[in-house]
């Protein structure tokens, strides 16, 4: 490229900003619209801590009623033991030798 052609394509972008800036709103009204839909109205807040309220005291009056009712009994995963209908097919036919471990003796023979 040329130093006129790079002239020219960075006046075509100052002329793509200028467009773009046109449309856009100035910075401290974004802000100002900003600040005035994040704060709620007093009546929304009471609402907000009325509900807050009447959750914690549900939650409270539920662990209350639990406590003193019939309580399931825990599980204990040490003993449960769960078997998948397919396990067979992980079974390899002479698996059991694969879990002993071999003997020799002096005779040169191999004991189970």
């Amino acid at each position: 490229m040329t130093d006129e052609s790079d002239r020219g394509l960075h006046e075509q972008f100052q002329a793509l900003r200028r467009e773009a800036a046109r449309g856009t709103p100035a910075f401290g009204a974004m802000l100002a619209a900003g600040a005035a839909h994040r704060a709620p109205p007093a009546r929304t807040r009471r609402r907000v801590v009325g509900i807050t309220v009447a959750l914690a005291a549900i939650l409270v009056l539920g662990t209350l009623v639990r406590r003193s009712g019939h309580r399931a009994a825990p599980v204990g995963l040490v003993t449960a033991r769960w078997e998948a209908p397919t396990d067979f097919l992980l079974r390899a036919p002479g698996a059991e030798l694969l879990r002993t471990v071999p003997t020799f003796t002096l005779n040169e023979r191999l004991l189970p």
